[in-house]
């Protein structure tokens, strides 16, 4: 999912204790995460030994980890930030070797995973991409990267949330070349309209000052639009209208429950399905979501939205199509008494998925009771949207704080493999000592390798099996062919044999004859 290493999270607080028991006025958090560092550290590393082993006087198998190193090198004479990177460059190998804070047992199996990448060392590389671009183009990309990376070579893939989707569209069309298989964590299959209140309402980054979260920007981007369900079926209750419902329910109104921990609530809110077709512009238009709500008609132009809904009906129909093919979906609806085919030719496949944290997977939505007429925008309508929508008290689920852990793993008409996690999305990809579970996935990750060389060696035998029973099969045609041959040599001999002799006879025969005929004659003569 990209390539972040690292981030670091700053948040005040006024709750933590000084040195003196006293409460600190104005407490600092550092909060260090390490995010994809430790797994593409581990992945250069594997790198690196195979190279060393291998004699080849090269220090890495691509471009990706040397580029890395110099981008690394680079920034010692940089800026402030460029500075706080190289210190959590080091931070992050000091967190790596760290094991002090953990138990024996803990200690005992994460130096045993220190060591995976001398026992299992191999040609590995990083594929970097921009998540913004559309899935389809992204699929092309990494499969490009790696038929360009690894030429007739077999790829195993390692991927963790949108990487995974890209991955598993890889794998559907060329199964041939990613036959050893593939681990995934944390992908977003079946996500529903998880994702729409991001497009809604959207979300500040970096001490809240970065904007790329907010609708303005993400309507801009392509890749989300394939999360969204294609048919009223697949969406289920997962959207509903409580407009008219008699019972009171709690609704919290536009508030964004984008890392906000959603307590268990397993309980459906009972209202009239509300699903949309998500594929059409005009209905995001129509519904006064993220840009084209009224609070957006004095920030965006006519000119710019007819841009962003021309650029949405591209990448929305790409989209539809490309789960169409990948996922055999359907805008009609199916037949849920039809049992699905299973892929004969899908290499294996591991899907791991937390299910410690829970996350609201139902939104709720209601007109609003009144509309107080403070402000009119520029295209003439009220400045308070008409709807309200509720992302925090709809029904929660478990899962990883982000996705869902029903809708973490492939469709029926894939064997998979299902693997349980703890951690929280962001930490999935880090050692456990760091509150991730990067040990129990790379175990995945050795564990099919390992059944893959297997499975080579079987067939290598096979092999042998069917190329020594083929010699006996050719020495067997060919003694068989000499017999038969020998057969009728020795019939045609004896056919020869006995033409001469009745040949002999006849000619016997003749001379006799012959001979009898010359002495009558020389009887009569002499008589």
């Amino acid at each position: 999912d990209g390539i972040v290493d690292h981030i670091i999270e700053f948040s005040g607080s006024s709750d933590e204790n000084d040195n003196d028991g006293k409460r600190a006025k104005n407490f600092v958090d550092l909060n260090f995460l390490p995010f994809y560092g430790h797994t593409t550290r581990l992945l250069k590393e594997m790198d690196r030994q195979y190279h060393l082993r291998k004699h080849d006087r090269k220090e890495f198998s691509t471009e990706t980890f040397e580029q890395r190193e110099d981008e690394t090198a680079a920034a010692t004479n940089k800026g402030i930030f460029d500075r706080v990177g190289r210190f959590v460059e080091r931070t992050s190998n000091w967190a790596f070797a760290n094991t002090a804070n953990a138990t024996a047992d803990e200690q005992e199996a994460f130096q045993e995973t220190l060591h995976h990448p001398h026992i299992h060392c191999r040609p590995t590389a990083v594929f970097t991409y921009d998540w913004r671009r559309s899935l389809p183009e992204l699929c092309t990309d990494l499969h490009t990267f790696c038929e360009e990376t690894f030429p007739n070579q077999k790829v195993q893939i390692l991927a963790h949330s949108m990487g995974g989707l890209m991955s598993f569209a890889c794998m559907r069309r060329y199964p041939e070349k990613y036959e050893p298989g593939a681990v995934v964590v944390g992908v977003p299959f079946e996500t529903g309209t998880q994702y729409m209140q991001d497009l809604h309402k959207g979300y500040y980054t970096e001490l809240d000052r970065c904007r790329q979260f907010k609708p303005e920007s993400q309507f801009t981007m392509s890749s989300h639009w394939a999360f969204f369900p294609i048919s009223k079926k697949q969406s289920e209750d997962r959207f509903v209208d409580v407009t008219n419902n008699e019972e009171v329910i709690k609704f919290d109104a536009d508030k964004s429950g984008i890392g906000l921990i959603a307590p268990l609530q397993p309980n459906s809110v009972q209202g009239e399905n509300a699903y949309f077709d998500y594929y059409n512009p005009d209905e995001w238009e129509r519904l006064q979501l993220g840009i084209f709500g009224p609070e957006y008609d004095d920030k965006i132009s006519d000119e710019e939205r007819e841009a962003y809904k021309a650029h949405m009906k591209i990448q929305m129909n790409d989209a539809k199509q490309w789960r169409k093919e990948i996922f055999k979906e359907d805008d009609e609806e199916e037949d849920s008494t039809r049992e699905p085919v299973v892929d004969p030719n899908f290499p294996p496949f591991v899907a791991c998925q937390s299910n410690t944290i829970p996350i609201v997977n139902q939104y709720l939505r209601r007109k609003r009771k009144v509309v107080t007429q403070n402000s009119v925008t520029r295209k003439g309508r009220n400045s308070v949207n008409e709807w309200e929508y509720d992302y925090i008290n709809g029904r929660s689920v478990p899962g990883d704080g982000r996705i869902d852990y029903d809708g973490s793993f492939p469709p029926d008409f894939i064997s998979h493999k299902r693997i349980t996690l703890q951690s929280a999305h962001t930490k999935q990809m880090c050692w456990e000592q760091s509150g991730g579970s990067l040990g129990t996935v790379y175990k995945e990750v050795i564990s099919m390798t390992e059944d893959y060389l297997d499975l080579l060696n079987r067939r290598e035998q096979d092999e042998e099996v069917r190329s020594h029973s083929f010699e006996e099969e050719v020495l067997t045609k060919k003694y068989r062919n000499k017999s038969i041959a020998a057969r009728i040599a020795r019939r045609a001999r004896k056919l020869r044999i006995r033409r001469r002799r009745a040949e002999r006879i006849e000619i016997g025969e003749e001379l006799a004859v012959t001979s009898r005929a010359r002495r009558f004659s020389f009887r009569r003569r002499r008589g």
